[in-house]
């Protein structure tokens, strides 16, 4: 066998930086989901913002993006730059990038509607997607959440009286 020398394991040091996605990218594959790769615009501070990628595989990740939030261009959001390699990842401490966080959060929003309770100042935005609730409050036949919460008005398919409804949570 060949002697082979281990070589010292080089210390990481992963620096928090704030940034926006410019695109995303869709690479092609025979089948999905298809491979992808953010292009990023980053704002160090003391530091000029530059551009990286980042590139997304679901299936070579090891779980590293295993609760993603796929974020839009325009996003502003939380990444981590490797100091010595230069490698940006999205930092999946940040909730604005956790897919369990921003569900979480709808889950209590829809919680609050269905106490009557409204949302806090600032803790809206209006328009779609909503937060609807699964049963008609006027009629009690059950309600198309997966139309309803992106219809910019939503009403019962039934009984046709308006629905309420309050904006799903964006960070």
């Amino acid at each position: 066998m060949f002697n082979r020398q281990k070589h010292p394991r080089r210390e990481e040091h992963w620096e928090p930086v704030i940034g926006n996605v410019l695109e995303m990218k869709l690479l092609p594959a025979p089948y999905t989901p298809h491979p992808k790769v953010f292009v990023v615009q980053l704002h160090p501070q003391g530091r000029e913002p530059f551009q990286a990628e980042i590139p997304y595989n679901m299936d070579n990740w090891d779980n590293l993006y295993n609760d993603l939030f796929l974020p839009e261009a325009g996003t502003v959001t939380s990444f981590v730059v490797e100091t010595g390699s230069g490698e940006v990842r999205f930092d999946m401490s940040d909730p604005r990038n956790s897919t369990s966080a921003h569900l979480a959060e709808g889950d209590r929003l829809m919680n609050q509607l269905l106490e009557g309770k409204a949302a806090a100042p600032g803790e809206s935005v209006t328009g779609p997607p909503w937060v609807v609730p699964a049963i008609c409050p006027t009629c009690d036949a059950p309600v198309d959440q997966a139309t309803a919460t992106m219809d910019p008005d939503p009403k019962c398919a039934y009984c046709h009286q308006p629905l309420p409804v309050q904006p799903r949570a964006r960070f």
